[in-house]
């Protein structure tokens, strides 16, 4: 058991590693003269996900039987340990990188139309009249 989890756990690691190097790019990009460019990595981006994701589920396939262990035999497996902490960390690496690409997006009015506020967010008028049919 303890030889497929860190198999999976080395994969994810690696997959991992490819987006953060992608988000990584895509920041490059974005900060460059030319950050419309940064829509070139969607494919890319699309078909790492879709290998986090199925690296996610092989690994949560370990997690049940990892989580009978006792804390002695958990402590016992320290490479176990240290690959979930190195993932653990490398996501949360690049969900911040992530959310910085995001913000620089909107700044540069890249923000794909689901992600936008409402107009009607920001105009009191239509707020009013919607208060106004609803009160009825």
């Amino acid at each position: 058991m303890e030889d497929s989890l860190i198999n999976e756990l080395s994969e994810h690691l690696a997959v991992c590693e490819e987006a953060y190097g992608l988000v990584q790019e895509e920041n490059r990009v974005l900060n460059s003269s030319t950050p419309r460019d940064a829509y070139g990595h969607a494919d890319r981006r699309k078909e790492l996900l879709e290998r986090v994701t199925g690296s996610m589920v092989r690994i949560k396939a370990h997690k049940a039987l990892w989580g009978r262990l006792s804390p002695e035999e958990r402590a016992r497996n320290m490479d176990v340990s240290n690959l979930i902490k190195q993932n653990m960390d490398l996501i949360m690496k690049t969900v911040m990188l992530d959310r910085e690409n995001e913000k620089l997006m909107f700044q540069h009015g890249m923000a794909p139309p689901d992600r936008l506020p409402s107009s009607r967010q920001n105009n009191p008028t239509a707020v009013a009249g919607m208060y106004q049919r609803h009160n009825v």
